[in-house]
């Protein structure tokens, strides 16, 4: 049987403040891949790595070595590595940042919202996690086609529109444009929202509960304005939703469109039969 063995001599290092990980690719190294094995070369490194990430050998955050050097500690080609990190940014386990190299992934959440009337907001702060926002609009406007379609109001009637990002541990989840009926919430404009959810302020201020959600998705690329806002790459695809809220009465309480990133937190379904 043919072993594959790791190079030992003119390993490169990357980093002195990688050490750590450094010296975890040395550890992963020392069990050699195996030419014999049926599994190909980039499936079983791939799974040595995600072994690794598992087992808490490679922090969260820290830094890949380069393909170079990993081609170097494990004694493979280039496409081998190449093949190996594909598969692993695919599940989530390592992101590419673009002119800083590869990282270890943060775990992936869950998230039950998009299928349920929970908003974002509530569902992440129910799973015990630190729920930021940041808002960039928040006024009062005349309704524009689509909202009067949506909320039924006539022409004249006004929207109040909200921007905003939503940050699960402080890493951007959703860019939301939020427009609520301005005849059920006067005032709102002049509320302080800040890390404050949406459906809370409705319930507390207003009254207003919801009562179901309807939602749709697709997958896009995301625009200039989402790849700034969510600190994302422009051939990221993100999950486009849009989204109508309903009260009690059955009227329109809410309508957004939004991106999220389900690098962030994975979306969560429940079928019962």
């Amino acid at each position: 049987m043919e072993i594959l063995k790791p190079r030992t001599r003119g390993r490169p290092r990357y980093d002195e403040r990688d050490g750590s990980a450094n010296d975890a690719f040395e550890l992963i190294a020392r069990q050699t891949l195996d030419r014999s094995e049926t599994a190909p070369l980039w499936v079983q490194l791939k799974n040595r790595i995600q072994d690794a990430i598992a087992a808490g050998q490679l922090r969260q955050n820290s830094r890949m070595p380069s393909e170079t050097a990993l081609c170097e500690i494990f004694d493979v080609s280039k496409p081998v590595v190449r093949a190996a990190l594909g598969a692993l940014a695919a599940e989530g386990h390592v992101i590419k940042m673009p002119r800083k190299g590869m990282f270890v992934a943060q775990p992936r959440q869950d998230v039950d919202f998009m299928t349920s009337n929970l908003s974002v907001f509530g569902d992440l702060t129910a799973k015990g996690h630190l729920v930021t926002t940041k808002t960039f609009e928040f006024y009062r406007d005349k309704v524009n086609e689509s909202e009067q379609k949506v909320f039924g109001v006539p022409p004249e009637g006004d929207v109040v529109r909200i921007t905003r990002v939503y940050y699960c541990d402080g890493r951007p989840i959703t860019l939301t444009h939020i427009s609520l009926p301005g005849h059920k919430v006067p005032g709102m404009e002049k509320l302080n929202i800040d890390n404050r959810s949406i459906f809370q302020t409705l319930r507390e201020r207003y009254g207003l509960t919801v009562q179901r959600a309807e939602r749709w998705f697709t997958a896009e690329m995301p625009d200039e304005e989402a790849c700034s806002r969510m600190g994302v790459r422009h051939d990221s695809p993100l999950i486009s939703i849009e989204s109508i809220a309903y009260d009690y009465d059955g009227g329109a309480l809410e309508y957004y469109r939004a991106f999220y990133n389900s690098a962030v937190a994975r979306i969560h379904l429940r079928i019962d039969s």
